[in-house]
């Protein structure tokens, strides 16, 4: 239900705007310490509010001011209208309010510990180097492990990389592979990029066994490319890493502070044994962790926990020994819980207004979603016929797209291009034209783009290339220059036209659309009515 009560919600503030500015302070009233945009019976959307869903809009919506104040308007409207029918009251959504409460002084305590952490600059420029540094190797395959173990015996005893690596290529025993361009660490393999990270530039490495056989290679360079996305995803990932760090610590010091295990009745406890049973275990009322100034946690409480993570249930976890390993750290979980519940308690976090006003968004939006789906839902009916006529007026989002498939051939030189498109339209066959024509490129070349005759969708090709096989036909030479200086014969091979999905396909697609617009319209149609039967100022004025 939380989705999709999130998801009604969120129905009020959709296709809104992004990219504005906060909200105007000036000349806005002040309620209970806070300026407000607007009161809805007397209740206040706060400036604070209004501009955090400002914050969170896609940046592909779009609208003005009105727009957003509307929807927060109505959403209250709508709560409003719950409350006064006792939605609030219900025992399933005080039960998930309680729920959320609880996590959230948990999440806030978090917050706080960790609110100053900043990462490790050492740590951050490890992570940023490893991800992006590239190197370039010269390595020899060989067959037998004896064989190689030979020549990186001879390394070792003065003899020279390249000599010997003619030597065993010349005899056969070995295969040459010369790289000749950078490779990130990902692309390598594993046991290589670990060999590598113990070289220096110029050193030769020890045997690496592969599947296909047996390497010995020399680290010719190293670099690391400048690379911002990648330095910024070093600083988060480090960032995770020190706080991670930092609430462990904390975490360890409240145990100790508010829990005591009891480590001998613990270790005792057997859940996959016949006696007493996991069943009997339910209700064992001995003690395996004291909680200061609260009731500890039993046995009984213990096998409940554990039986609440068995989803595939109790008899296939014992089947496959399980439990027992489990035992401990889903006591460590409900440790966890109590001690900083308490903790965040101490420190009166429950009494803040950023923690009030997330429990209470977040029982508005249980109470607004329970409210629509007990008097909007229900009156929200799909016909045959509205959603055949949403199909034909909506043809082109039910389409097929077209789909070319396309051998091609890489140049340096536009001239040389050229030529082979001319040659082809003559009539030369592509595969002479691929073994003769002068200047191709290697199809595995750096920043080369390959399409090996894949049947490849169109609308997924960048601007210009879409324009350059515009109107192509099978058969069709097309000359492309991309953005990278590289020009291509692109030889169409095969033409599939865009067409339109049938009804029958689609239907489901369809019904979606027609009823989420429907369910739109009807909560705004609610929420007019509500309006216009409340008291609602509005102080927030758009600026000209």
């Amino acid at each position: 239900m939380k989705s999709f009560t999130f998801g009604l919600r969120m129905v009020l503030i959709a296709l809104l705007f992004s990219g504005i500015a906060a909200a105007a302070e000036s000349n806005l009233p002040i309620v209970k310490g806070k300026k407000v945009v607007a009161t809805v019976n007397g209740e206040p959307i706060t400036l604070e509010e209004y501009n955090r869903g400002v914050l969170s809009l896609p940046a592909a919506d779009a609208g003005k001011k009105e727009d957003l104040l509307r929807r927060l308007i109505n959403s209250q409207l709508i709560v409003q209208e719950g409350k006064r029918a006792g939605l609030d009251e219900l025992s399933e959504i005080k039960q998930r309010v309680d729920v959320f409460s609880r996590v959230t002084l948990r999440d806030e305590l978090m917050a706080r510990q960790v609110k100053n952490i900043k990462p490790d600059p050492k740590e951050v420029e490890k992570l940023y180097k490893d991800s992006v540094k590239e190197v370039k190797l010269t390595s020899v395959l060989f067959e037998k492990e004896d064989v190689a173990n030979k020549m990186q015996k001879a390394i070792t005893e003065g003899k020279n990389f390249d000599e010997m690596l003619k030597t065993f290529v010349a005899d056969g025993t070995a295969k040459e592979s010369e790289v000749g361009k950078y490779l990130k660490n990902r692309e390598l393999l594993p046991e290589i990029a670990a060999a590598i990270g113990k070289m220096k530039v110029g050193e030769v490495s020890p045997v690496i066994r592969l599947k296909t056989g047996f390497v010995v290679l020399r680290l010719e360079g190293l670099r690391y490319p400048e690379d911002k996305e990648a330095k910024e995803q070093a600083k988060q990932e480090a960032l995770k890493h020190k706080q991670k760090e930092v609430l462990g610590k904390y975490d360890d010091g409240l145990r100790k502070k508010y829990a005591k295990v009891n480590q001998k009745v613990l270790d005792q406890l057997d859940f996959e044994s016949k006696e007493p049973g996991f069943q009997n275990l339910s209700k064992d009322q001995r003690i395996v962790a004291e909680i200061k100034g609260e009731k500890p946690i039993t046995v009984g409480e213990l096998t409940d926990h554990i039986r609440q993570q068995l989803y595939h249930g109790v008899e296939r976890a014992i089947e496959s020994k399980r439990i027992n390993k489990k035992k401990g750290q889903v006591l460590d979980e409900m440790i966890h819980k109590r001690a900083f519940m308490k903790e965040a308690l101490r420190l009166g976090i429950d009494k803040t207004n950023s923690y009030k006003a997330k429990v209470r968004e977040h029982e508005d939006s249980l109470v607004f979603g329970a409210y629509v789906q007990k008097a909007v839902v229900p009156e929200v009916k799909l016909q045959e016929k509205e959603l055949e006529s949403y199909y034909n007026e909506h043809i082109n989002d039910f389409t097929y797209p077209e789909m070319m498939k396309i051998e091609s051939l890489a140049f340096k030189q536009r001239k040389n291009a050229e030529e082979a498109i001319e040659n082809l339209r003559k009539g030369a066959e592509l595969r002479w034209v691929k073994d003769h024509a002068e200047g191709q490129m290697d199809k595995n070349a750096e920043g080369v783009m390959n399409f090996e005759g894949k049947l490849l969708t169109v609308k997924d090709f960048s601007e210009d290339l879409q324009k350059a096989v515009s109107g192509a036909r099978s058969g069709d030479y097309k000359l492309y220059g991309s953005s990278t200086g590289h020009f291509y014969v692109l030889a169409i091979q095969e033409v599939v036209p865009s067409k339109p999905q049938p009804y029958t396909e689609v239907r489901g697609e369809v019904a979606k659309k027609v009823y989420n617009e429907k369910l739109k319209k009807a909560i705004e149609d609610l929420a007019d009515k509500l309006r216009a039967l409340s008291d609602v100022k509005i102080y927030l004025k758009e600026k000209n």
